[in-house]
């Protein structure tokens, strides 16, 4: 081991991401350079507006000003709960579903609605649950400060929970920015802290909320601990009508848990990031020593179609061949092995937006020349995540000599190639001479 090496692996030890590279190309589909910064709100790289009074002290700061994309995150998330979110209204279609449940202002509400109307999606459906009476106005307020009229969509002021019925709601205006706030059905809440006023709030069940609709883009789930058990409770109807889920975690327990849970189900977790957190000795709860809540993006592979877009572009691509020597326009047969390393299947030979593998040719100042590679299927079908595939690409050399590099990537016709999109490609140096 090198001490490049030590040094590379001390860095992802130390900045575990939770995406990769290739993702990042998803803003650009949602960037809005043409949004302006106004007093009063923060504005994010899509334009989705946000009451600056709404929030805490430090996240005031940002007061008037115009976010660009988060990388490594945000005020108040990092990148892979957006990645999540994006990749769910990328994959929507011509109707966006969502539903938020603990949904606070509603940020994630409005911001995958602004995202849709960002692609042109017209039909937009929301639901939103959240059960604390401020936080609930401000959700309806949000809606409308983006455009939205709360009157069309459909907004609980209440408690998810497994069962129907009701519970108490802590009640405490000095802290009204307060967004980890959970029932209380004994006036004390999961951080120790007693209330001395609640009302009562109605609990709905979360299969209820679920079954409302046939098929829900994305489900986002942040509800202060009782992630798992709301999974476990409608399990068989989320594998049934969810396509996407963004689960917020509160503790280490909740991370392994759901992922015991979901992993069993047939789910695929697109990026994780654990729950942070300082063991305190007698803490009331587990939940109690978070120091920054994990995250969780679950895809539903039973929804993923042949001919639907990519959202996930990963790839690795290698050869036995290292370098080449050919003449102008001369045809080789390069053989490869190619690895879904994404968390979609690769579907090759249908009719609508096959995956398949071709190149590109750079010249030696890195341009990219205007010839089109020739393509080659996949020998298996559909490749899965994690798969790989083994294949001969038929490769045309330039017309011209010179040095070369030919660089070889997966393309989803009409969708994308995959380096375009973040994906290192396999690179080859080659000569051509007469």
């Amino acid at each position: 081991m090198t001490a490049k090496d030590i040094t590379d692996a001390h860095v992802v030890l130390q900045l575990f991401p939770g995406y990769q590279d290739s993702d990042l190309a998803l803003f650009q589909q949602f960037a809005n350079t043409d949004v302006k910064p106004e007093p009063g709100f923060i504005v994010d790289f899509m334009g989705s507006r946000m009451r600056t009074a709404w929030l805490w002290k430090e996240a005031q700061a940002f007061d008037g000003q115009r976010l660009g994309i988060p990388v490594p995150e945000d005020f108040h998330a990092e990148t892979i709960e957006w990645i999540g979110l994006l990749k769910a209204v990328a994959s929507a279609g011509d109707q966006y579903v969502a539903m938020e449940l603990g949904a606070g202002f509603g940020p994630w509400t409005v911001a995958g609605a602004v995202a849709a109307r960002r692609l042109g999606i017209k039909d937009i459906r929301l639901c939103a649950v959240e059960g604390d009476s401020r936080h609930f106005q401000w959700l309806r307020q949000n809606l409308v400060d983006n455009g939205f009229d709360p009157q069309q969509q459909t907004l609980f002021e209440a408690a998810v929970g497994v069962r129907a019925g009701q519970t108490q709601w802590p009640v405490d205006e000095s802290t009204s920015c307060d967004f980890g706030r959970r029932p209380v059905p004994n006036g004390v809440d999961y951080r120790g802290r007693e209330f001395q006023n609640t009302r009562t709030v109605e609990v709905i069940p979360i299969l209820d909320l679920i079954v409302a609709q046939p098929r829900w883009d994305l489900v986002h789930i942040d509800v202060q601990g009782d992630e798992v058990n709301l999974c476990r409770s409608c399990l068989d109807e989320l594998s049934n009508r969810v396509r996407r889920m963004i689960v917020g975690t509160h503790s280490r327990k909740i991370d392994g848990d759901l992922i015991d849970l979901m992993f069993a189900a047939g789910w695929l977790l697109e990026h994780e990031k654990p729950t942070r957190f300082y063991f305190v000795p007698g803490a009331p709860s587990l939940e109690a020593m978070t120091a920054g809540d994990g995250t969780q993006v679950w895809l539903n592979p039973r929804f993923f179609r042949p001919g639907d877009p990519l959202t996930s572009f990963s790839q690795r691509i290698s050869s036995s061949v290292r370098n080449l020597n050919v003449k102008p326009r001369e045809v080789i047969h390069l053989p490869l092995n190619v690895k879904n390393t994404g968390t979609q299947p690769w579907f090759t030979g249908v009719r609508i937006a096959p995956v398949n593998v071709s190149y590109r040719w750079l010249d030696s100042s890195g341009g990219e020349l205007p010839i089109e590679g020739h393509r080659a299927q996949l020998t298996r079908n559909p490749v899965q995540p994690g798969q790989e595939d083994q294949l001969l690409l038929p490769v045309e050399a330039p017309p011209d000599p010179g040095s070369y590099t030919l660089a070889v990537s997966m393309v989803q016709e009409s969708v994308a190639w995959f380096y375009a999109r973040g994906a290192e490609p396999l690179r080859l140096p080659v000569i051509v001479t007469d």
